[in-house]
C-alpha cells in the first residue's frame, strides 16, 4: 500500500488524513510521496509498484472535455487520456480522496471518461472515487473510516458501514477526535492563514456541539465505489 499527497490550499485534513493512514497500515516513508515528492515522474512510476492507492490531491473536472481533465501533482498535472495510456496490471485498490474527482454532467455530456472509469480502464481493480467536493473534515473521517472496515469486509460493504459511521457520528464521539484534529490545524498556523484555522476551529467546535453533525447526505453521500465490490 502506498500514499501520495500533495499541498491542498484550504484542505487542512489532508496530512491528519495521510499520517493517521499511514500509521493504520504500517506504511513506510519510501511508501509515500509527499509534497515536493509527489511529481508527476515520481507518481507514474510509484503507481506501477503498489497495489493499493491512497491518492489525496487535487483534481480539475472538464465537463465539456473529459479527456482534459487533470490530476494535480507538485509539478503540474497529468490529463485523463494520459492515465487511459497507462497498464497497471499489479493495482487492485485505488482510493481518490480529492475533489470533483468523478463529476460528469450528462444533461451537457453523455461521456462516461471520468478518473475512476480510467484508472479501471488501466487495469486497477477497484475505485473509491468522489461525486462533489466533500467538505475536508468528513471527507479525512470517511477516508480512515472506510480503512479500519475494510480490514473486516469486502469494499461494497466497508463503503456503506463508513457511510454509515460518519451519518450518524454523534457530536460527543467527533469530540473524542477534536484534541488531535486541533493538533494538526496547528500545524498549518502561519500569519497569512490563521484567521481560516481559527475558523477550522470554530467549525470543528460547532459539529462538536450537534447531536449528529453529518446527517445531512452532503456529508457522508459523496463517495462511490466502482469496480469489483
Amino acid at each position: 500500500m502506498a500514499i501520495v499527497e500533495t499541498p491542498i490550499d484550504n484542505r487542512f485534513y489532508t496530512r491528519y488524513e495521510s499520517e493517521n493512514l499511514a500509521n493504520m497500515h504500517l506504511i513506510s516513508p519510501q511508501k509515500r510521496l509527499q509534497y515536493s515528492q509527489a511529481t508527476i515522474n515520481n507518481y507514474h512510476n510509484f503507481i506501477q509498484q503498489v497495489q493499493v492507492l491512497h491518492s489525496s490531491h487535487l483534481s480539475s473536472t472538464n465537463i465539456v472535455n473529459p479527456l482534459a481533465s487533470k490530476l494535480k501533482l507538485f509539478d503540474g498535472d497529468i490529463p485523463l487520456s494520459k492515465i487511459l495510456t497507462w497498464q497497471l496490471p499489479e493495482l487492485f485498490d485505488v482510493f481518490l480522496s480529492s475533489c470533483d474527482i468523478n463529476l460528469n454532467e450528462t444533461e451537457i455530456s453523455d461521456d462516461i471518461l471520468t478518473f475512476a472509469t480510467a484508472f479501471i480502464s488501466a487495469g486497477a481493480r477497484h475505485v473509491i472515487s468522489s461525486l462533489w467536493s466533500v467538505e475536508d473534515l468528513t471527507r479525512a473521517l470517511f477516508c480512515l473510516f472506510y480503512y479500519q472496515h475494510r480490514q473486516k469486509y469486502k469494499r461494497s460493504e466497508a463503503l456503506e458501514k463508513a457511510q454509515n459511521q460518519l451519518r450518524y457520528l454523534t457530536g460527543t464521539q467527533l469530540s473524542s477526535y477534536k484534541k488531535q484534529l486541533e493538533e494538526y490545524l496547528e500545524q498549518y498556523m502561519k500569519h497569512e492563514n490563521s484567521e481560516k484555522i481559527q475558523q477550522q476551529k470554530e467549525k470543528l467546535s460547532w459539529f462538536s456541539q450537534q447531536n449528529f453533525p453529518f446527517i445531512h447526505p452532503y456529508y457522508w453521500a459523496g463517495f462511490i465505489s466502482q469496480g469489483i465490490s
